[in-house]
């Protein structure tokens, strides 16, 4: 995978062991530019892997915030002191397109995969614009010592503004690429927008084999009133998918085949309607003006009744 050949021909096997679910994802999944000239890095880390021998992936980002300035190999492969082999694609990358190609990282010789948490590589950028930029990553392979497919779970996020406000819909999903492909990215995440007008997510997804989503929407960009009114299309046709929710987010699951597709997840309402908790000053403002307003009441009330007495003694002629 972009590697040597002769880097996955070993002389010992390595039996897989039961693990946990391997995560992939970026730290942080998205950053904030503020100003021009800002420096960023981002991560690319992994959890729970077992038997990592190689691994692959690309990154994409948003050109009219960020420009990439640097891709790098982690530690992760040579924390035991592993020779490692670290390749470019010759597309290497596009900052007018916010696309690093995929880079691919491979331990060299006869030698057992690493296990664990770390970090597998790094990116380095520069703002160019002041605004949002999510990270997706593109082309992901694992690949134990026994040259099989790792399974896997990435996760990322993507930014939707709503009135002025963003709000960040968590993504879990395993689109998977495929080794070294010629004219990449060929899988991953891309083109994200929300409409609220429309009341609607979307998003293309690509991949390489079967694939499971799980979206986790802030009930104050979007929601439902029951979790059976959402509607999620891939390509124009109605999916089933299952849905959960707690006080702040519903999550969405629903699984589909290999290719491109274009997804659409439409709720119903915009916004939620979260009770306003008035601040301690605010509160105190609101009591004060409460006590003013029925002192008032009674003073109006006890100028009445006074008048009421003096014009009584008038008709009776008393001074």
């Amino acid at each position: 995978m972009l590697l040597t050949n002769s880097s996955v021909i070993l002389l010992n096997t390595v039996n897989a062991q039961e693990s946990s679910t391997t995560e992939i994802f970026t730290d942080p999944l998205t950053v904030q530019a503020t100003e021009i000239g800002q420096n960023f890095t981002v991560n690319i880390n992994i959890s729970s892997a077992v038997n990592l021998y190689a691994w692959q992936t690309g990154i994409t980002f948003n050109p009219a915030v960020l420009e990439c300035t640097g891709f790098y190999q982690g530690e992760f492969l040579r924390r035991s002191n592993e020779t490692t082999i670290f390749l470019e694609h010759f597309k290497d990358m596009n900052n007018t397109a916010g696309i690093v190609y995929m880079r691919g990282c491979c331990i060299l010789g006869p030698k057992p995969g690493i296990s664990g948490s770390g970090k597998l590589a790094y990116a380095t950028f520069r703002s160019i614009g002041t605004g949002v930029s999510d990270f997706h990553l593109t082309d992901i392979l694992l690949v134990s010592s026994d040259v099989e497919d790792i399974e896997f779970e990435v996760e990322e996020s993507f930014t939707a503004n709503l009135q002025g406000t963003n709000y960040g819909i968590k993504i879990v999903n395993n689109l998977t690429g495929e080794n070294n492909p010629t004219n990449p990215p060929l899988s991953g995440v891309f083109v994200t927008t929300f409409s609220s007008n429309e009341k609607k997510i979307s998003f293309n997804a690509r991949t390489v084999s079967d694939w499971f989503c799980q979206l986790s929407v802030p009930k104050a960009l979007l929601r439902c009133n029951t979790l059976s009114e959402w509607t999620i299309e891939v390509d124009g046709t109605h999916i089933y998918y299952t849905a959960t929710e707690n006080s702040t987010h519903t999550s969405l699951i629903f699984k589909h085949g290999k290719g491109n597709h274009t997804v659409e997840v439409i709720g119903t309402e915009i916004g939620a309607e979260v009770p306003v908790v008035p601040s301690p000053l605010l509160l105190f403002v609101m009591a004060a003006a409460l006590l003013g307003l029925v002192a008032l009441i009674i003073a109006l009330i006890d100028l009445k009744k006074t008048r009421n007495v003096l014009g009584h003694k008038h008709t009776l002629g008393l001074r």
